[in-house]
């Protein structure tokens, strides 16, 4: 190799781990940049950790149909006092969940007794409403990043290696993607306009109206679907309870929610994974034993109260009359555990 032609390897060498180097500092220095919605929450909760025992975390699932109001007040009629926080927030799903409720144990609550983690499969694809924001880029750590590069390449984690290769080939945009955000998220690629003042004209983003009227996470749902509206829930519902069949939770998954129930029991807390009553009928399952106790609502035979057409928005969300029967329901599952040998 000629001078010339070392000297620039070398210089091209420095100058990437200067820019690691001062990537990790950055790291080390500034608190993640944590976006609207999810930042608010976990600042009343890190400014009240101490005060709350019960703790829900999930998506718009739990954002809309978890009432801590009615939650604790049914615990302490049967003798089971809590004191709940709704930690829901829309389209909150694996792996972003685990991100934040690492970011909530780092608070390292006092008297946390209960922790109700959604379960869902990792989510590999970009949601369109949220590409290219904030929202999508601050919890590619490495470790979530490396769960969602892992599923894109085996989704059911028991692929030849030779059929990853394939794979990577049909999956390379998404997982370009994840691997580019990655490399933004430890770069800190745009960090510097988070220390900006907002545009005058961009509105302040509303902590009461994120936060509920309560101001303990939980959002009213909206009205009851339409007559046309439900006689295609129920046609679409009767057709995929004949074609349900047990399925287990991706393998990623699995993984990460036992790596939770651990760091949740380390704080002296009980975790409990819940299926909410979502439209699809599948008995979620997981491969050994679950890490906690799994409550599935998921089974409109078992559950038809919350299959009515008149406590449910659409497909996916209760109504507000559904929710609190949802919460009802949550809150003696609650007390019938701890009565429990």
């Amino acid at each position: 190799m000629n001078k010339p032609l070392l000297y620039r390897f070398v210089c091209v060498a420095l100058g990437l781990g200067a820019l690691l180097a001062a990537s990790a500092v950055y790291h080390a220095l500034l608190p993640p940049a944590i976006p609207e919605g999810v930042v608010e929450k976990l600042r009343v909760f890190s400014e009240h950790k101490d005060k709350f025992d019960t703790l829900f975390l999930g998506s718009s699932r739990f954002y809309y149909a978890v009432s801590p109001e009615i939650f604790d007040r049914t615990t302490s009629e049967n003798g089971v006092p809590t004191r709940t926080f709704n930690f829901g927030v829309d389209g909150m799903n694996p792996p972003e969940n685990f991100y934040v409720l690492e970011q909530i144990l780092k608070t390292e609550p006092r008297k946390l007794k209960w922790v109700f983690l959604e379960v869902s499969d990792i989510d590999t694809k970009s949601q369109a409403h949220i590409l290219g924001t904030q929202r999508l880029l601050y919890w590619h750590d490495w470790p979530r990043t490396a769960l969602t590069l892992r599923k894109t390449l085996d989704p059911h984690g028991t692929a030849k290696w030779y059929k990853k290769l394939i794979r990577l080939w049909s999956a390379r945009r998404s997982f370009i993607l994840h691997l580019s955000l990655f490399e933004k998220q430890f770069t800190n690629v745009g960090r510097a306009a988070d220390f900006l003042p907002p545009p005058a004209n961009e509105p302040a983003p509303k902590s009461s109206f994120l936060l509920g009227p309560k101001g303990d996470g939980h959002r009213h749902a909206g009205a009851p679907m339409s007559p046309d509206r439900a006689k295609d829930f129920q046609r679409r519902l009767e057709q995929e309870i004949a074609a349900a069949r047990p399925e287990f939770i991706d393998p990623y998954a699995e993984k990460a929610y036992r790596d939770c129930a651990a760091r949740i029991r380390d704080l002296g807390a009980t975790p409990i994974f819940v299926i909410p009553p979502g439209f699809y009928q599948a008995p979620t399952r997981f491969r050994e034993s679950p890490p906690g106790p799994l409550l599935s609502f998921n089974d409109s035979r078992t559950y038809p109260q919350l299959y009515d057409t008149k406590v449910r928005v659409d497909d996916q969300h209760l109504s507000d009359e559904g929710s609190a029967e949802f919460t009802r329901l949550l809150a003696l599952n609650l007390v019938d555990y701890t009565r429990r040998p």
